[in-house]
């Protein structure tokens, strides 16, 4: 079966959610209003369709209670993918608040599954199994694959994704797969920037019948009234489905839909990678800033972005990075933490403001990145929002740090100015925009019995806007998505930005090399754009590519008493060179290419970790394989998708590793041999 059993599948389960005949319809989404269980099938709706450039539009307006409350569904029907995307409004259209929402799920459908087969060939009782990743939580296991097998008998038929905080993906990605038995499935992509759920319940329907897997996505909690004239916005989604085709060939396709149409892309549509940049300390003096534009100019060494991380902003005053103990021994400890808030700039390190040092990233051929944290505010940050606007800063008893109600038309307007007149008068390229705090109970704080979710809604909604406005006004300007590293990578956020920071593990100058490596296996499924933190000392390889994902973000001279070189004529610089235009080669071959996992349990220490990426086209590609510390397993034979058998392929890799063969040989069994443990490998190929 071709893979257009895929669209036919997506368009199979459009007609039972909007059909004409009201008997024949499917639930799509689910609430009780009034104190009475209510479903999509059974409300009457309107429906009007547009033919857009990429998707047909579905705009389907569902009457909860006619003349009072109205559900309206953005439907994209996309052409080129089996996918479907939903956003949902909520709107009062009459004149006295709405009866009593509960239980909302936007997403709550039934997704067919069929009997489970036995290898002897006799069917029985259906299982589903649920694909998902843990979120990013600053620890070893950020973003590892995981599975959840559903069986049709009691508790074992259930299974519960749930944030525990208001950021969307630090407990799990919001991203997961729901898979039957053989080439059929169903991948789900969570459009919502606070805390979401989801719920699965498998049914049997008979020993031998097909099953349904139940799919739900929603807020943690919903109990609202809606206000006359009120919209809200509620959890979106998308759904891919996938028929005939095997789950790696699906996660494939779920990339190229990412990379079309869920990643930013410049004023003349093409998509922009995640560039490779040098990150130093926003509390670094100018002339040390400078300095480092200098050698990266004199050595020709590639890197695109110059980046300015936290420290830069606030009251005057020394602020060394919180690993420089050097320097801090010297002017006194790191006070970032408490200039969150003060968008003044700090006139120690940077007398003259920003531009002189983001004027001279541009001439030396790079984009200028800055640091912000706009949605925190602490108490000592002394920030003239502190006396002149009160009213926006919601507060937590014995906590200092504050949260700028986004919701309030005001503090938005005020927030998106300040943002407005710092990247034109400092000459900002890229948005870094970081997410330090739970938001959960700042919002729980605004809510009133009946309006719980309220000021979650509106602070979503008010940051999605916040972007876009900065888009509007800058469509050049980029965006850096960090939130602690990798915390709010959801498929909205991830239409503006990509992740530099996926993790904060990486922050740390001791983090767990293997560790990164199992992120950027696991966060290939699912985010295609991203990259990975290395401090890079010295110079080595196994640290530079363990950090490899789309970019790579460099930290080896990130503040004044780190490594420097003293002494350049011994320091590598050719191969610094080669670290970064390969990382370019690898960037490139995945923006065209399919990825295939070469190994198994990544979290396993003993195991290598390695994968391939193959341009469609089959005329190129590389293979990245690791050699972890105490493995004892030297070799190992590697069999490749997507390469031509009729061909021969010129390889080249790392310590001078040269050779030709033809790509039977790829496809069949291609050994890699890494002599040492701790060791790496990184072959190119392409087509003769």
């Amino acid at each position: 079966m071709s893979s257009n059993a895929s669209f036919g599948l997506r368009d199979q389960y459009v007609d039972r959610w909007f059909g004409d005949v009201a008997e024949e319809r499917e639930q799509l989404f689910s609430l009780v209003y009034g104190g009475r269980r209510l479903s999509s099938k059974d409300l009457p709706f309107s429906s009007s369709r547009t033919d857009c450039p990429g998707w047909e539009l579905l705009e389907v307006c569902c009457q909860v209670d006619p003349g009072v409350l109205e559900f309206v569904l953005s439907v994209r029907i996309y052409k080129d993918f089996p996918n479907v995307e939903v956003a949902f409004r909520v709107r009062n259209v009459g004149e006295a608040a709405s009866g009593l929402i509960e239980e909302l799920r936007t997403l709550d459908f039934q997704f067919k599954v069929p009997p489970h087969k036995l290898p002897s060939g006799r069917v029985d009782s259906a299982t589903a199994l649920i694909r998902y990743n843990l979120g990013a939580t600053t620890d070893v296991w950020d973003f590892l694959s995981l599975k959840h097998r559903l069986y049709s008998r009691a508790v074992a038929n259930r299974f519960v994704l749930e944030a525990t905080e208001g950021r969307p993906s630090a407990n799990f990605l919001p991203f997961f797969g729901v898979d039957g038995d053989g080439d059929l499935g169903v991948n789900v992509g969570i459009g919502w920037g606070g805390a979401w759920r989801s719920e699965f319940e498998l049914f049997c329907h008979g020993q031998a019948k097909p099953s349904t897997c139940r799919i739900t996505a929603s807020m943690l909690k919903t109990r609202f009234v809606v206000l006359p004239g009120e919209e809200l916005t509620q959890v979106g989604y998308f759904l891919q489905f996938r028929e005939g085709e095997s789950v790696l060939a699906g996660q494939n396709r779920h990339r190229r839909f990412m990379l079309r149409h869920h990643f930013p892309r410049d004023p003349s549509g093409r998509v922009i990678p995640a560039p490779i940049s040098l990150v130093t300390w926003g509390g670094m003096p100018d002339q040390a800033m400078l300095d480092r534009i200098d050698i990266i100019q004199r050595h020709r060494l590639p890197y695109e972005v110059f980046w300015i991380d936290a420290g830069w902003s606030g009251f005057p005053g020394h602020c060394p990075h919180f690993f420089d103990k050097e320097t801090q021994a010297r002017v006194g400890p790191s006070d970032w933490p408490i200039r969150v808030g003060n968008w003044d700039i700090n006139t120690v390190p940077h007398p003259e403001g920003l531009r002189k040092v983001s004027d001279a990233a541009r001439a030396a051929g790079m984009k200028f990145l800055a640091w912000f944290e706009p949605e925190r505010i602490h108490a000592k940050c002394r920030g003239t929002i502190l006396e002149e606007h009160p009213e926006w800063l919601v507060k937590l008893p014995g906590n200092e740090s504050m949260m700028l109600e986004l919701g309030n038309p005001e503090a938005l307007d005020y927030i998106f100015n300040t943002l407005k007149t710092l990247i034109e008068e400092q000459g900002i390229d890229i948005y870094r925009e970081d997410f330090n705090f739970n938001t959960l109970p700042y919002w729980a704080s605004l809510d009133g019995e009946d309006r719980v979710g309220v000021a979650e809604m509106k602070h979503v909604a008010a940051h999605w806007e916040l972007w876009e406005r900065l888009h509007q006004a800058f469509p050049e300007l980029q965006f850096d998505t960090c939130a602690s590293g990798g915390r709010r990578l959801d498929y909205i956020t991830l239409s503006y930005a990509w992740p530099l920071c996926q993790s904060d593990c990486m922050c740390f100058r001791d983090h767990d090399r293997e560790a990164t490596q199992t992120e950027n296996f696991c966060l290939h499924d699912w985010v295609p754009l991203h990259a990975g933190f290395t401090w890079l000392e010295p110079p080595d390889d196994y640290e530079f590519y363990s950090s490899s994902g789309n970019g790579i973000s460099v930290k080896i001279w990130s503040f004044e008493g780190q490594h420097f070189p003293e002494d350049e004529e011994t320091y590598n610089w050719d191969l610094a060179r080669e670290q970064l235009n390969n990382q370019r080669k690898i960037r490139d071959i995945q923006l065209n290419g399919n990825i295939q996992p070469l190994t198994k349990h990544p979290e396993e220490r003993e195991n290598w970790c390695a994968h391939a990426c193959v341009e469609l086209s089959g005329n190129k590609g590389y293979i990245l394989a690791f050699r972890r510390p105490g493995c004892a397993t030297a070799e190992m034979t590697f069999m490749l998708d997507g390469v031509d058998a009729t061909a021969t392929y010129e390889l080249q890799g790392l310590e001078g590793f040269s050779e030709v063969v033809s790509g039977k040989t790829l496809a069949s069994g291609f050994q890699v041999v890494i002599p040492q443990d701790r060791g790496v490998q990184l072959i190119f190929f392409k087509r003769r």
